[in-house]
């Protein structure tokens, strides 16, 4: 009977290790990919935002999957049936980090007192903006469900 619990117990331990260091190296992958793009020969503005506004989203997105991985390991609260989730979160937030840079530049969103937004806008402003968008997306989420209801609504 031991022998059956240590196998589960092995099998469990083997699924952190490999989410934990899923979540790490999509990390180290946006950084490098960040680097690369900004020491590459691309001369076209708006694909480097595009790729920095998603790549910021994605690591939103990841550091809060890796605060939640740390924090429920600790707290012995780590389910895996949520293993999916840690791996779908991060590329959910790249393209929220995109979709949040389209919104803003549109005119469609607006943030609070801020106005005049234009594709001239610095691009770290939207980097941050879409970092905070994959890092809060259930918030980010929920806004869009808003925007939706107030575009769609049938009055």
């Amino acid at each position: 009977m031991r022998s059956g619990t240590t196998g589960k117990t092995k099998f469990y331990t083997i699924k952190i290790s490999l989410i934990g260091a899923y979540l790490l190296a999509f990390m180290v992958a946006l950084v490098a990919i960040s680097i690369w793009t900004y020491h590459s020969d691309i001369d076209d503005t708006l694909i480097k935002s595009l790729i920095y506004v998603g790549i910021s989203g994605g690591l939103g997105g990841t550091i809060y999957c890796m605060r939640g991985f740390y924090k429920n390991l600790a707290d012995n609260m780590f389910k895996l049936n949520w293993t999916w989730w840690y791996i779908f979160r991060p590329f959910i937030s790249i393209v929220i980090g995109v979709f949040v840079y389209f919104l803003i530049v549109g005119g469609i969103i607006s943030l609070g007192s801020v106005c005049n937004l234009s594709y001239s806008r610095g691009i770290m402003f939207y980097c941050a903006v879409a970092f905070l968008s994959g890092f809060s997306f259930t918030q980010f989420a929920d806004k869009l469900e808003e925007l939706s209801s107030t575009l769609f609504s049938k009055k």
